[in-house]
């Protein structure tokens, strides 16, 4: 929960018009902003909004903490719920995952932003559901977030394919340059993926003249437990890569070998997915 939808639940339980709640603290096309977490409120207007409203600050913030925690795990779950959705192809699970968001107790901000995720998942699975304006909604979303965070790679990573390639191997030159140098085991894994996806989008566009900038500047990010899975895909798709551009049939079976690793994993469904891979292309 967002401090805004929090101010928003007590003003509706004083029953009070926003005009009522602020009085002269802050202008009321402000404070709409802050309820629709458009705009964030300063810790001054907040403490002063609270005092003016009798509401005591300990337990607003206690509250607030509470619900963050409450809403970081239910939209944790759900994004989870997503991934696994869409890696199986499982269309009519992502429609029910929809209906989850609809009747969970999450903000209506955070019901409107995983309602997009879903939507944009669905895309990608059927792309009849896809429309510029969706992709135009997403694009937007991804590029509000300040910097390149986490929140935003997670989101980019997931949606790479609403851009072009060129797009992507610009994006990821300058993701690659702001972490060129980080220690960070979730944000390594999260580079991995995106560069395991512009592997996958060269191959699909049969480019692969800047393949090997993005390959060496993964060169150091050293193999650990959580890095693994990535690690072998870049594998394969590297292998994929170089019988293309070699005629090296050889290394077909080196591809079979890292196919074999997953499935034996428990990764069935995605083993399938990368036998596919390899019939398509040869």
């Amino acid at each position: 929960m967002m401090i805004g939808s929090l101010l928003k639940e007590y003003r509706l339980k004083q029953n009070k018009s926003q005009r009522k709640f602020i009085g002269s603290i802050v202008t009321q096309s402000y404070y709409s902003k802050v309820e629709k977490n458009i705009s964030q409120i300063t810790a001054d207007n907040l403490i002063g909004l609270l005092q003016y409203n009798n509401i005591s600050v300990q337990e607003f913030f206690n509250n607030f903490s509470q619900k963050s925690d409450d809403s970081y795990r239910q939209t944790k779950e759900l994004e989870n719920m997503m991934i696994e959705a869409y890696y199986t192809n499982n269309i009519e699970q992502m429609h029910n995952i929809k209906k989850i968001i609809h009747e969970s107790t999450l903000s209506e901000y955070d019901k409107n932003y995983q309602t997009l995720m879903t939507n944009g998942f669905l895309a990608l699975m059927n792309p009849k559901l896809n429309s510029e304006k969706l992709t135009s909604t997403i694009k937007n979303k991804i590029f509000d977030i300040p910097s390149y965070t986490q929140d935003k790679l997670m989101l980019y990573c997931d949606f790479m394919r609403f851009y072009s390639l060129s797009d992507n191997e610009i994006i990821t030159r300058n993701i690659l340059k702001q972490y060129q140098s980080t220690n960070d085991s979730n944000i390594q894994e999260l580079i991995l993926a995106i560069v395991c996806n512009i592997l996958i989008f060269s191959i699909e566009n049969d480019k692969f003249e800047n393949v090997s900038y993005f390959l060496n500047k993964i060169q150091n990010i050293k193999t650990t437990p959580q890095l693994l899975f990535y690690k072998i895909d870049i594998e394969f798709f590297k292998n994929i890569i170089e019988i293309k551009n070699s005629n090296d049939a050889g290394k077909i079976n080196k591809c079979k070998n890292f196919i074999k690793t997953l499935q034996d994993a428990g990764m069935k469904e995605y083993s399938n997915e990368l036998r596919k891979f390899i019939k398509d292309n040869f």
